[in-house]
């Protein structure tokens, strides 16, 4: 016998939008960044660098709302959900931190050796290098990655196809960031059919399905 609760959308409009927009904006930062000239203060780098910031920003609401698709009957699985959306929000607010300074740089600087030199000021200290720059970036994508391996169902709707796109987008712009628009809409891609998800059954310890509570609000 299946139990069904009153259905509720999965995600809120600002979930649904940042599913969409938040890999979006990436490969338009990926793409000015490639048609304007690298490392030299401009237009170019302030436009580039707002998409930035912006994309990354709207990655909160995608984590928290990933975090509600966590499978109602498995204990684990929801734990580690919990634990990569901490690490992803880390991850993301030291991305947000390093793209902030590098607008506040991009203001500052004249020409491209000035922005060199305001970049090793900042990289000086190493607390900030290793936070902001080197490790505290990082657990953006592991957080990200063990997040979305932990909603893999055979029913959907995170299945592994959702984890192999991201997997690869991420694997791409680790290889070099004149590929992060291609990295980008592999995000897209596995993201963007989430945006449509709605109120669905989930199993139970006792194998009947129910709908999630967790997936009826974000």
């Amino acid at each position: 016998m299946t139990q069904r609760a009153p259905g509720r959308p999965a995600f809120t409009p600002l979930t649904r939008f940042s599913l969409v927009a938040a890999p979006a904006l990436l490969a338009v930062y990926g793409t000015v960044r490639l048609l304007s000239r690298s490392g030299v203060p401009g237009p170019g780098w302030t436009a580039g660098h707002l998409a930035l910031f912006l994309g990354l920003a709207l990655f909160g609401p995608v984590f928290a709302g990933l975090r509600r698709l966590a499978p109602a009957g498995s204990a684990v699985r929801r734990r580690v959900a919990a634990v990569s959306t901490v690490v992803a929000l880390a991850g993301l607010a030291a991305s947000l931190a390093q793209t902030a300074v590098d607008l506040v740089v991009g203001f500052r600087a004249a020409d491209g050796a000035e922005m060199s030199e305001l970049f090793g000021q900042v990289q000086s200290h190493a607390a900030v290098k290793l936070v902001v720059y080197s490790a505290g970036p990082l657990l953006f994508y592991v957080g990200l990655l063990a997040l979305v391996g932990s909603l893999v169902t055979r029913r959907g709707p995170v299945t592994g196809w959702t984890l192999g796109a991201i997997c690869l987008g991420t694997v791409v712009m680790g290889v070099s960031l004149d590929l992060l628009p291609a990295g980008s809409a592999l995000f897209l891609l596995a993201l963007a059919p989430l945006s449509r998800t709605g109120s669905a059954a989930l199993p139970t310890p006792g194998g009947h399905p129910v709908d999630s509570p967790a997936r009826t609000r974000t």
